[in-house]
């Protein structure tokens, strides 16, 4: 009983880490938000945990036209680690509304076939969703919504106090 109560702290206290039998891949999920036409990058660490040398390969289930990650193959020794980088390239998103959703894929294979072929993989959850924009001009300047409502707030409560100065400066000249 104690041991288990050990093994679900050590679950508890590392929720970024995602691990199966041979691979360990960090972090445990990927969001992007991106600005229309601009990519985004985020890095991913696949660690080797095992004794053997292994194969590992990274894709998508879906969207593989918008997202790619960087290598997609590639060796590592035993405790080794790799840095992958995932980018979303927004060109490829027609609607800027939708968010797409996808799991990224590592799998893992030991080099050398003479040992028993159990491949590992983990499928990492990843979304993409587009900054919103209300405003665009002729010179393509875009103003988020955020930007837009805390102007417009800025602008009424200004309004709202220098209308209540001259309010209380009319009645003090008429007393």
């Amino acid at each position: 009983m104690k041991n288990f109560l050990i093994l679900i702290f050590i679950f508890i206290s590392f929720p970024t880490l995602s691990q199966a039998a041979g691979i360990q891949v960090s972090p445990s999920k990927i969001d992007f938000v991106i600005e229309a036409n601009k990519s985004v990058s985020q890095e991913l660490i696949v660690v080797n945990p095992t004794a053997d040398v292994q194969i590992f390969e990274v894709y998508l289930d879906e969207f593989i036209e918008t997202i790619k990650a960087n290598p997609a193959s590639f060796t590592l020794e035993a405790g080794g680690r790799k840095r992958v980088t995932v980018t979303a390239y927004p060109a490829s998103i027609e609607n800027t509304s939708q968010i797409l959703k996808t799991n990224l894929s590592v799998v893992s294979k030991p080099l050398i076939e003479t040992r028993l072929q159990a491949n590992a993989g983990v499928k990492i959850p990843l979304s993409i969703s587009m900054e919103p924009t209300i405003i665009e001009n002729e010179s393509n300047k875009v103003i988020s919504p955020r930007l837009f409502y805390a102007i417009l707030i800025v602008v009424a409560l200004g309004f709202g106090f220098i209308t209540h100065f001259i309010i209380r400066r009319n009645k003090k000249r008429k007393n």
